[in-house]
């Protein structure tokens, strides 16, 4: 039995459509495929630099509602 891949919905712009469109045709890949790599290269990419942001909170002593309280909250 092999392990299926979660499924996630997202909307791009039309222009940000276009330019996946363009690149699956020249890769001749289906667009869900290589929008699936590109989103999991960007996830792998930003989750280190959020271990990394981490492991500096953490070596300072601070939590994340420390860092809510000096303003640096998420998006």
């Amino acid at each position: 039995m092999s392990l299926e891949n979660k499924s996630v919905h997202i909307r791009l712009s039309p222009e940000q459509h276009q330019r996946l469109s363009v690149m699956a045709d020249f890769h001749n890949r289906d667009m869900s495929e290589l929008a699936a790599q590109l989103l999991e290269k960007m996830i792998v990419a930003e989750f280190h630099d959020f271990t990394i942001a981490a492991e500096r909170y953490a070596r300072l002593g601070l939590s994340a509602f420390d860092r809510e309280k000096l303003g640096k909250g998420g998006k």
